[in-house]
C-alpha cells in the first residue's frame, strides 16, 4: 500500500511540483526567496527610517510599533511582488521557448522550400533533355547530349 502511496504523489523534481501558499513553482524557488528578501531588506530599511526621521515617535517602544504597523504589509507586498516577477520571467521563458520553436519551424520551411525548388529547376532540366532527345530520336538523328548533372558528376570526379 505504501508503495501505491508514493507512487500516486509527484516527485520533487516534476516540473508541475508547487511549494507553499503562493504556489511557487520548485524550479523558481530560490529566484522567489532570493527576490523576496531583498525587497523586504529595502523596505525594512526605508520603514526604519522613516520611524527615526517621524519627530511624532519617540521612544524605543514607539519605533516598534511603528514598524510592526508598517513591516507587515511591506512583506505582504514583497511576497506578491516577487511572485509577480517569477511568474513573469517564467512566462518569458516559455514565450521565448515558442518563439524559438517558432523560428526554427519558419527556417526549416524555407530550407524545404529552397529544396522544393532545386528539385522543380533539376525536373524541368530533364523534361527539357528529354524532350530534346526524343525530337532527336523522332528526326532519326544523334543525340550525344549528356543528360543533365552529367556534366557536373564527371567534375567532380576528375
Amino acid at each position: 500500500m505504501q508503495e501505491e502511496e508514493r507512487e500516486d504523489r509527484p516527485s520533487r523534481r516534476d516540473e508541475s511540483v508547487r511549494e507553499s501558499i503562493w504556489t511557487i513553482p520548485a524550479r523558481l524557488k530560490r529566484w522567489y526567496f532570493a527576490l523576496f528578501s531583498v525587497q523586504f531588506v529595502v523596505a525594512t530599511g526605508w520603514i526604519v527610517r522613516a520611524a527615526i526621521a517621524d519627530e511624532n515617535v519617540k521612544g524605543v517602544s514607539e519605533i516598534m510599533l511603528y514598524l510592526w504597523q508598517y513591516l507587515a504589509p511591506a512583506a505582504i507586498a514583497s511576497a506578491a511582488v516577487s511572485l509577480v516577477l517569477v511568474e513573469t520571467a517564467g512566462g518569458i521563458m516559455v514565450l521565448s521557448e515558442w518563439l524559438a520553436e517558432t523560428l526554427e519551424k519558419r527556417k526549416q520551411r524555407q530550407i524545404s522550400a529552397a529544396a522544393d525548388l532545386a528539385r522543380a529547376e533539376e525536373r524541368q532540366k530533364w523534361v527539357e533533355w528529354n524532350g530534346r532527345r526524343e525530337a532527336a530520336a523522332a528526326a532519326g538523328e544523334d543525340f550525344n547530349e549528356p543528360p543533365p548533372g552529367a556534366s557536373e558528376n564527371l567534375e567532380e570526379t576528375t
